[in-house]
């Protein structure tokens, strides 16, 4: 029997669900509509639509986006004290809106017209009300969407995905009365403010305050995997001819759960671009000239024909897929007879491959992106996640918001450093002396995991010799980061479990001690 499962009534109809879930969660999981337009998945209910609500047991009227379900509960989301509420809240939401459906870029796409139509919502509906839609010109700063707030029905989504999703606080409520309206510091456009570009508040957004610059619908959807850096973020490809017009995230794959960076929501238009080779070239007297396949083809299999074994070299990319990488290697074996193959990894990806192998028998992760989130310490080091492999980032910014306690250390102050308990600014190219101090501290103070040391080290003495030079006075001369710092630093990532270390690749192997002699459980990059 499964604790974790009760049972509902919803409309006279038996339910399972998952405790602690919402009303709301509950029956659209189960193909039961209710009006809403202030909930969005994976943000904290708000409640201030008040478009979902429904009736209890009592007859009273609760938000099914706030009140969790109950064993045995009996709940109405249909009848005409419902509707008549729905409706009522839903009337003063488009009284104050712009309604211009027809030329609107959200068209067939917006929950307020999913909604009025749901509720059967007509213009002489709207007649008694008293309309006062602002005169705010639209923002189109952002070089990827536009901010309309005369589409704006205040439901919050945007300023919540920005603050609960991202970590960004990009946008608030600002303003009071028949004035608010969702703003930037200081009233400014998207542009001058600390926006990511990120595209999320775009996606959440339930009417057409927030539009991408092009609205084209595609034909087709292709599913793919994101190019731009490791992390490995599903993506959908909208495809229209021969034409890629927009990219959306997969809500379903547990790496990214539908989130994307600025990059990997936005970065495609390269590839329409109109100075893209179509055509292979080939170059005679000094100028290229476009050619047909089979001629260049032919072309590059006469010319590599004068060269063998060692007189040629191949380099392959990262970027392609095992397959196209393993067919280069094999060509250059079989066919050219020499192993001078290489890739751009070797250079700074085989050092933390062969260390990674040889302390714990695989040059990987040791944990999955999605575990990140169950860390109770993280030791972020030399390495700009929220930069470089954002969507990563988010998972680091959720630990965090789940209690996790955070210790960056990094010459920079990067975003990271906003939710960091322990900052350790150390000097450039001291990060070594930094680690090896901390493992001293740890070692001397024993606070190391004996046991599993006992079990699965080797040679632990001579690591504990290499760690005498490396006194705190020493290294904070080094590292110029306070002795003190480096002392909380140390206990505090010892003394935490489960511990994780986020590294990049260069700065890997020293770290690997820290990690094997502490026992810390959960991922590193």
């Amino acid at each position: 029997m499964n604790n974790n499962k009760i049972t509902l009534k919803i409309d006279g109809m038996d339910i399972n669900a998952e405790k602690g879930s919402t009303i709301l969660e509950t029956a659209l999981s189960n193909d039961i509509y209710i009006p809403n337009l202030c909930y969005y998945p994976g943000l904290k209910p708000w409640g201030s639509c008040r478009l979902c609500v429904v009736e209890n047991d009592e007859g009273r009227l609760v938000t099914a986006c706030e009140t969790t379900v109950q064993d045995g509960m009996n709940i109405t989301t249909e009848n005409s004290r419902i509707n008549r509420v729905r409706k009522l809240s839903a009337e003063l939401l488009i009284a104050n809106h712009e309604v211009d459906c027809l030329t609107c870029r959200k068209n067939n796409n917006c929950k307020l017209q999913e909604v009025a139509a749901y509720l059967g919502i007509n213009r002489n509906d709207l007649g008694s009300l008293r309309r006062q839609i602002m005169d705010i010109p639209m923002d189109d700063s952002n070089p990827f969407f536009d901010r309309d707030l005369k589409k704006c029905i205040l439901c919050g989504i945007c300023v919540r995905t920005c603050s609960e999703l991202m970590a960004v606080n990009a946008v608030d409520f600002g303003f009071r009365g028949y004035q608010t309206k969702i703003t930037t510091f200081g009233d400014k456009p998207l542009l001058d403010s600390n926006c990511v570009s990120c595209g999320e508040c775009m996606v959440a957004c339930p009417v057409g305050a927030l539009v991408p610059k092009e609205t084209i619908k595609p034909a087709r959807e292709v599913k793919t995997v994101c190019p731009y850096c490791g992390v490995g973020c599903n993506i959908y490809l909208g495809v229209r001819g021969d034409q890629i017009i927009s990219v959306r995230g997969d809500t379903e794959n547990s790496i990214n759960k539908g989130h994307l960076c600025v990059k990997g929501r936005f970065g495609y238009e390269f590839i329409n671009h109109p100075d893209r080779l179509k055509k292979p070239l080939i170059k005679r007297n000094n100028e290229f000239e476009e050619v047909e396949w089979d001629e260049a083809l032919d072309f590059v299999a006469q010319k590599l024909s004068q060269y063998h074994g060692d007189e040629f070299a191949s380099i392959s990319s990262a970027r392609c897929p095992n397959e196209d990488n393993y067919a280069v290697q094999k060509f250059t074996r079989v066919v050219m007879g020499t192993n001078n193959v290489d890739n751009c990894a070797r250079s700074c990806h085989a050092p933390s491959v062969a260390g990674l192998a040889k302390i714990f028998g695989s040059g990987a992760m040791s944990n999955s992106i999605d575990e990140i989130k169950d860390a109770s310490c993280l030791f972020v080091i030399g390495t700009n996640p929220t930069s470089s492999y954002p969507v990563l980032g988010l998972r680091i910014i959720e630990a965090v918001k789940n209690g996790a306690t955070l210790i960056v250390a990094d010459p920079r102050n990067i975003e990271l450093c906003k939710h960091a308990d322990i900052v350790l600014n150390q000097i450039p190219g001291t990060d070594v002396a930094l680690i090896m101090g901390m493992m001293k501290i740890i070692v001397d103070e024993d606070l190391l995991d004996q046991e599993f040391i006992n079990e699965r080290s080797e040679n632990f003495e001579n690591f504990k010799k290499s760690l005498q030079p490396y006194d705190i006075r020493t290294v904070e001369s080094i590292t110029g980061v306070g002795k003190d710092l480096i002392m909380e630093a140390a206990r505090t990532y010892a003394s935490i479990k489960p511990a994780s270390i986020y590294t990049p690749l260069e700065l890997l192997n020293i770290h690997m001690g820290l990690k094997m002699y502490l026992h810390s459980e959960i991922s590193h990059f």
